[in-house]
C-alpha cells in the first residue's frame, strides 16, 4: 500500500502538468467555440469505453493489475504522442479532441479497475486513514506540478492563448506534456510492482443485470439518474469557463494557472469538514448541500472582470465539487454490495459522458445563437442546476437509521470550517471507534 502512495505522487504530478492545459492548447490552436466544448466532453463521452472494455477482460480473466498498468501505459503513450505533434506543427483542435478522448478512454479503463483493486487490498479499519494521506498527497502535488507548468507556458509561449496567431508556439506545450507522460510511466511501474488480492466480482452479463433489474439496486439507479441530471445542467456553461478566461478576459497563463489552482487548494482546505459531516450526518445530508453549492458556481462569473473574481469564483468550485465527489463516492458506496461497485462506476461513467457531452452541446448552441455572450450561458446553466438541487431530497432517499440534519444547519457548521486543519477524506465508511480517532486528520 505504500506504493500507492508513492504512485499517487506521480499520477497527480501528471494531472497538474498535462490534462488541465489540454484546453488552454486548443485555444492556442485556434479552437472554435464548440471544440473547445468539445475537448472536454468528447472524451468524457467516449470515456466509459474504457471501464466498459476493462469488465470485458475481468469478466475473462479477473486480473485488475494487469488491465491498469496496461491501460497507465498507453495513457502515457498518448501524451507522447501530443509532444511529437506539437513539436512538428501537426497538432490540430480535431487531433487534440482525439488524443484527449484516448488518453480518457485508458484513464477511465485504469481507474475503475484501480477502485476495485484497491478497495480490496485496503483493510476497511484503515480506508479512511489511507485514502486520506493518498488523497492529501495529491492535492500537493497536483498543486505544485500545476504551478510550475504555468510558469513554464508564462516564460516559454510567445503569449496569452487567446491572444497569440492561432497555431503560434507550442514548445511550452510539448515540454510540461512530455514530463506529464514520463510521470505516468513511472505510476506505471509503481502499480506493477504493488501487490494484487483474489477477486471477487460480478462474473456474467446475466448476473449483472439480474443485479441492475433488482429492488437491491434501487438506490443506486436513482443516483445514477439524478447525477446524469445535475452533470448536463453543470456541462451546459463549465466547458466555457476556460474560453471565458483566455478569449474574453485575456488572462495570462499565470493568472490563468492562478485560477486552476485556487479550486485545488480550496479543495484541500475544505475538505476535513466534508469527510467529518459525511461521518456525524450520514452522506445524504452532505450530498443535499454540496448540490445546492454546485447550483451557485457560475453566478460569481457573472462578475468577473479580471483575476481577483475568477480565483473566488474557482474557490467557490473547490469547496462545492469536494462536497459534491466524496459525498457521492460515499452514497455509491453505501449502496451497492462490493461485487457490484466495477458495474456500478462503469454505468455512471457512461451516463455521466453522455449528459456532459449534451449539456456542452446545448451550451454551444446556446452560446452561438446569443452571440457569445457568455453571462447569459452562465445564468441558463445556474438556473437548470438550481432546478435539479431542488428536487434533490425527493430523488436521493434518506436510509433507515442514518443519521440527519438540515441543509442550512450544516451550511452553517460548514462555513466555520479551519483553513489550518489539514485534509481528511473519509469516503468510506469507518467504524464509530475510528471516526472519534481520526476527527483532526492523519
Amino acid at each position: 500500500m505504500r506504493l500507492s502512495l508513492a504512485e499517487a505522487l506521480f499520477y497527480a504530478l501528471m494531472v497538474g502538468a498535462g490534462e488541465v492545459y489540454f484546453l488552454a492548447d486548443a485555444v492556442r490552436l485556434g479552437a472554435t467555440a464548440l471544440e473547445q466544448a468539445l475537448v472536454i466532453t468528447v472524451p468524457l463521452c467516449v470515456g466509459p469505453l474504457g471501464p466498459l472494455t476493462s469488465l470485458a477482460i475481468l469478466g475473462r480473466y479477473r486480473r485488475r493489475k494487469a488491465v491498469v498498468v496496461g491501460a497507465v501505459t498507453t495513457q502515457a503513450l498518448v501524451l507522447f504522442s501530443i509532444v511529437i505533434s506539437d513539436l512538428e506543427g501537426w497538432l490540430s483542435p480535431p487531433l487534440l479532441i482525439a488524443f484527449a478522448s484516448a488518453y480518457q478512454v485508458f484513464a477511465q479503463a485504469a481507474g475503475t479497475s484501480w477502485a476495485s483493486w484497491y478497495g480490496d487490498l485496503v483493510p476497511a479499519r484503515i480506508r479512511g486513514r489511507y485514502f486520506a494521506a493518498r488523497n492529501r498527497i495529491a492535492q500537493v502535488a497536483t498543486s505544485a506540478s500545476l504551478v510550475v507548468a504555468g510558469l513554464v507556458l508564462q516564460r516559454l509561449e510567445p503569449g496569452a492563448a487567446g491572444v497569440v496567431a492561432a497555431g503560434a508556439g507550442g514548445l511550452g506545450y510539448a515540454i510540461i506534456f512530455g514530463v506529464a507522460g514520463i510521470f505516468r510511466l513511472v505510476s506505471a511501474g509503481l502499480l506493477a510492482a504493488s501487490p494484487e488480492p483474489v477477486a471477487e466480482l460480478l462474473g456474467s452479463r446475466r448476473e449483472s443485470l439480474a443485479f441492475a433489474r433488482s429492488d437491491e439496486a434501487r438506490p443506486v439507479r436513482r443516483i445514477l439518474l439524478f447525477a446524469a441530471a445535475l452533470q448536463l445542467t453543470v456541462y451546459v456553461a463549465s466547458p466555457y469557463f476556460g474560453p471565458f478566461m483566455l478569449e474574453e478576459l485575456r488572462l495570462t497563463y499565470a493568472e490563468y494557472m492562478a485560477g486552476s489552482l485556487a479550486v485545488v487548494v480550496m479543495k484541500f482546505v475544505s475538505l476535513p469538514n466534508w469527510g467529518r459531516f459525511i461521518d456525524r450526518y450520514g452522506a445524504r445530508a452532505v450530498f443535499l448541500l454540496a448540490v445546492v453549492l454546485v447550483a451557485l458556481v457560475p453566478l460569481p462569473w457573472l462578475w468577473a472582470r479580471g483575476v481577483v473574481v475568477v480565483v473566488v469564483a474557482q474557490a467557490l468550485s473547490g469547496l462545492s465539487w469536494g462536497g459534491h465527489e466524496v459525498s457521492q463516492f460515499s452514497l455509491l458506496l453505501e449502496s451497492s454490495p462490493a461485487r457490484s461497485r466495477l458495474h456500478v462506476f462503469a454505468a455512471m461513467s457512461l451516463s455521466n459522458g453522455v449528459a456532459q457531452l449534451t449539456g456542452s452541446l446545448l451550451g454551444g448552441w446556446l452560446l452561438a445563437l446569443v452571440d457569445r455572450s457568455f453571462a447569459l450561458v452562465f445564468i441558463v446553466s445556474a438556473g437548470l442546476r438550481v432546478l435539479v438541487a431542488l428536487a434533490a431530497p425527493r430523488f436521493i432517499a434518506p436510509r433507515l437509521g442514518a443519521p440527519g440534519i438540515g441543509r442550512r444547519r450544516l451550511f452553517l457548521r460548514l462555513i466555520g470550517f479551519r483553513v489550518s486543519g489539514g485534509m481528511e477524506t473519509r469516503p468510506v465508511p469507518v467504524d464509530d471507534e475510528q471516526a472519534e480517532r481520526s476527527d483532526v486528520g492523519v
